[in-house]
């Protein structure tokens, strides 16, 4: 029996000895004294080294996740490409990368940040609904596998740009299928009056105006959203896409691929997975003379990360209970500028009663808020752990109120490393002038 395999057993021992199960990522679990680790380091070692706010991401639950994805396209010609935007760190994009990822980008930074981990650019998708001319030239200089089109204008700019510098650009159309997420209205991206994508009839007229001649069009794709925890609306976007396809061949393009982009839901209460086997089974009802690919982000990345923060004191205004802690909206600001939820407890376990309470954080706004109704039994000098911040926290992460990015720590086979270092205040001010 492996290593890892013999951990996680133990764990499953000393939870049923207190007669309970609890559900965490895997890699993170409760020793007998109730202290977190992951892979075998305890968390509160960390937190002493490094302080906090403090990211930490367990890359074992990161190449599980990103398995449970390339086995199950395995069997229906697919290809897995991590969308960057959810967590990116150089070294948790060289992760994927050896694993055998490509990359899904939306910024000429993202692609820089893909090149540095050691992903070719003929395995990077550039997606994003504004690239400016500078982003398409540098693309397409370094010779990347394709564009995602979300207008006729940036289709236009590509193929100038393209036969300028005697090139043939790979091009994939991106559809808005008008098909609502059924997830927060931000997050929805494949409606008709949103900003993305293009409608199926435009497609087909795009491809007519411009021909086999001008344009090397690959595949089509769609991306509806995010957290998206009804499969049957990936499947319905799928099924548009392969008519589409299927008009397109017919035309005498050579599509060679369905990208259905990324989206599936992570649950970030820890109570049940979404798993991608149930998206390809329902796919695979569909013929296969079509590769599929796929852009995870969230669904491999988040729930492999957890945000560390520090109780600084306690006050009660009328009938709330507050905990405010070192760490804030800029940190991690899904539960400002979502309402997002995330479980929240003790990095301790206490036998102590536990309390309703409001998670909040120093800066000065109402909404830098992790939530209300926290059952959580803590005190000043305690330490919090927020579960499910691998994707967008670092990467949606700020300066507001001059606060400073947290350091991130990457743990692996029982070994970590300093991936991001703790930013000080000569790195906040380096690039001004008097």
């Amino acid at each position: 029996m492996a290593a890892e395999e013999k951990m996680h057993l133990l764990n499953l021992q000393i939870l049923l000895k207190k007669n309970r199960f609890i559900m965490f990522p895997t890699g993170f679990y409760r020793d007998e004294n109730g202290e977190l680790n992951v892979q075998g380091i305890k968390i509160d070692a960390l937190t002493a080294k490094y302080g906090t706010p403090l990211f930490i991401y367990d890359t074992g639950l990161m190449k599980e996740r990103y398995e449970l994805f390339l086995n199950t396209v395995k069997n229906v010609k697919g290809n897995i490409h991590y969308a960057v935007k959810a967590n990116d760190s150089v070294n948790i994009i060289k992760f994927f990368g050896e694993l055998g990822a490509g990359a899904d980008i939306v910024s000429i930074g993202e692609f820089y940040k893909c090149v540095a981990a050691g992903i070719t650019p003929d395995k990077i998708i550039f997606s994003g609904v504004g690239k400016d001319k500078n982003e398409i030239e540098t693309a397409l200089r370094n010779n990347i596998l394709q564009f995602n089109i979300e207008s006729e204008e940036e289709l236009y700019d590509i193929y100038k740009i393209a036969k300028k510098l005697k090139i043939v650009a790979n091009i994939c159309l991106r559809i808005n299928p008008d098909i609502a997420a059924e997830s927060h209205p931000y997050i929805e991206t494949g409606k008709a009056d949103c900003k993305f994508g293009i409608s199926e009839e435009e497609a087909l007229t795009l491809a007519k105006k411009y021909g086999t001649e001008k344009i090397n069009l690959v595949g089509v794709s769609a991306h509806i959203g995010s957290q998206i925890t009804n499969t049957d609306l990936l499947v319905e976007a799928y099924e548009k896409l392969e008519n589409l396809a299927d008009q397109l061949v017919a035309l005498g393009f050579e599509i060679d691929h369905i990208d259905v982009g990324g989206g599936l839901a992570i649950d970030y209460e820890l109570e049940k997975n979404f798993s991608p086997n149930e998206l390809i089974k329902k796919l695979k009802k569909f013929s296969s003379k079509y590769a599929l690919t796929l852009e995870p982000g969230r669904s491999i990345v988040a729930q492999a990360g957890v945000l560390i923060t520090k109780v600084l004191g306690i006050k009660e205004n009328g009938s709330q209970k507050f905990l405010i802690v070192d760490a804030g909206m800029n940190d991690l600001i899904r539960p400002s500028l979502y309402s997002a939820r995330h479980k929240i407890e003790n990095l301790v376990e206490s036998s102590e009663k536990k309390d309703l309470c409001s998670v909040v954080g120093p800066v000065c706004e109402t909404a830098d808020s992790f939530g209300s109704d926290f059952e959580v039994s803590a005190n000043a000098g305690d330490y919090l752990v927020v579960y499910s911040a691998g994707a967008y926290g670092s990467s949606m992460g700020s300066n507001y109120n001059t606060r400073l990015k947290p350091a991130e720590i990457l743990v692996d086979k029982k070994s970590h490393k300093v991936i991001r270092k703790s930013e000080t205040f000569d790195d906040l001010i380096k690039e001004e002038e008097l």
